[in-house]
């Protein structure tokens, strides 16, 4: 909210207008001209959940924490880019304990394995070598905990201790999977209107019959077929331009399909992640929730940052209650931030999103690859990779407002605003906030950007302004850490 004084109608009236907090977040669907001056029109790399300014998200190197101790693992040397990685959960009947694994396909086509749960930090060729990038799926065949990694036309069965077993013979050319009824259900390259079906209990067996494994063609309106996932004891098939579902309990002749949902704008299917009992995914106009039968747009106030954004290189994932997609955001403020000065990155921005209380925040300047949430009985994160310099290494989510040892640049800019006096020319004279540390604080009025700093010692802070504006816009800007920015009053003139 804004708080005035009364103005009566004379000239060199002084009002004072405080920011009562920033837990409003951020909204670019709304007109500039109606929003309230703590809305702010883009943010990024700040937390304002608490109604102050604090740190927002960052990445460190992966530290792996176990029943022992605490390690990072060793990369092999050959390897320049970690190109996927997956979650192994597997439980070691030899041992009689959980041991999960840590599998990475890399630039050299081959997959390794680490272990998460031991004092060793290296990652061992499994003796698996793929052309293209491998879908995983954790599967337990025959009684043990396996893995299982899809290229087109062949599965490899590993279990984390003896050579994979690879099938070839009527495999499909798979480019996403699903367990659902005891059988693997999978789209596929080449024609991506078929979902097929293995063999039921058997993943590694593809005969197409009535009592084997088969396939089902979707041939409507909703496009191809990109990806499936199962919940609550159906199948989804997210596809081009809608939601199909099947149910695959008995019997071939007693699965059923079902369109759900059709769109005109596209699916990032990449997005696409169970959380809890919901599919959250990106669309091309923004960011949804999908219960099983209906299909909700969030209204999270970033709408505009979508607009002219390709995102076919997305990616979702969900851990402890949050969504979290790595996309392309278009913020519009001219700013190069981190990673994007490679022209040729493919995502900017990371959005971490509370489907509990609908909290986002958002990362920005960090091109990110791929994610994947681990949760182990000893840890619970959120591991990334990135491209560019630093593709050969995995990182986790942090929320200290670091990219690795460097201080992320932290903006929250307002709406312009005439203080509810557009008659008035207003001389804006002092700014008064309380901050832990250095701050830059940004005047947009005039067709101009006039900057002022503010050391801050956790006292209010007065910063000198002295400004003859109508209209105007505030940008706080911190590149430090430990950030606390709060309760900022604007002190002017009406002239």
């Amino acid at each position: 909210m804004i708080y005035s004084e009364n103005i009566p109608n004379n000239t060199k009236s002084t009002i004072r207008v405080t920011l009562s907090n920033f837990s409003n977040g951020i909204d670019t669907n709304t007109d500039e001209n109606i929003l309230p001056l703590n809305s702010a029109t883009n943010t990024f790399n700040y937390d304002f959940s608490s109604g102050a300014l604090r740190d927002g998200l960052g990445i460190k190197e992966l530290v792996i924490k176990n029943a022992t101790t605490e390690k990072t693992m060793v990369i092999p040397q050959n390897v320049e880019k970690i190109l996927k990685f997956w979650h192994f959960r597997r439980y070691d009947s030899a041992m009689q304990h959980f041991s999960p694994l840590m599998l990475i396909y890399c630039n050299d086509g081959k997959v390794y394995s680490g272990r998460l749960s031991t004092l060793d930090t290296a990652f061992y060729d499994i003796g698996l070598t793929f052309s293209t990038e491998p879908v995983g799926i954790n599967y337990r065949l025959d009684g043990t905990d396996s893995f299982l990694l899809c290229v087109p036309n062949e599965i490899a069965v590993y279990d984390g201790s003896l050579t994979p077993d690879e099938y070839t013979q009527n495999v499909p050319s798979i480019t996403s999977a699903a367990l659902h009824a005891e059988r693997l259900f999978v789209t596929t390259g080449g024609d991506e209107s078929q979902l097929w079906f293995s063999d039921d209990l058997n993943p590694t067996n593809w005969n197409v019959n009535e009592f084997d494994g088969g396939y089902i063609e979707l041939t409507d309106e909703r496009g191809c077929l990109k990806k499936v996932i199962e919940a609550n004891n159906y199948l989804y098939i997210i596809r081009e331009y809608g939601i199909s579902r099947v149910s695959g309990w008995g019997m071939q002749d007693e699965f059923t399909v079902k369109n759900l949902y059709l769109t005109t704008g596209k699916l990032y299917y990449n997005s696409a992640v169970l959380c809890g009992n919901v599919i959250m995914m990106l669309c091309r106009d923004g960011i949804y929730r999908f219960d099983g039968s209906t299909m909700q747009k969030l209204n999270l106030g970033i709408d505009k940052f979508f607009e002219n954004c390709e995102n076919d290189d997305a990616v979702g994932a969900f851990l402890d209650g949050k969504y979290y997609l790595a996309c392309k955001l278009n913020f519009g403020d001219g700013r190069t931030i981190g990673d994007e000065s490679n022209t040729s990155f493919t995502n900017n921005a990371l959005i971490e999103y509370d489907l509990d209380n609908g909290n986002i925040n958002i990362l920005r300047g960090v091109d990110i690859k791929s994610l994947t949430a681990f949760q182990t009985e000893w840890f619970s994160k959120l591991v990334i990779c990135v491209n560019g310099d630093n593709a050969s290494k995995l990182y986790e989510l942090t929320h200290d407002g670091k990219i690795e040892n460097t201080t992320t640049t932290k903006i929250w800019t307002s709406p312009y605003t005439d203080l509810g006096y557009p008659q008035y020319q207003k001389v804006l004279k002092n700014l008064y906030i309380n901050t832990d540390n250095a701050l830059t604080v940004e005047i947009n009025a005039n067709g101009k950007t006039y900057e002022y700093s503010c050391s801050g010692y956790g006292l209010p802070a007065k910063i000198p302004i002295n400004l003859k504006v109508r209209k105007f816009s505030i940008t706080f800007k911190s590149e430090t850490q430990n950030t606390n920015i709060s309760s900022p009053l604007i002190e002017a003139e009406l002239c």
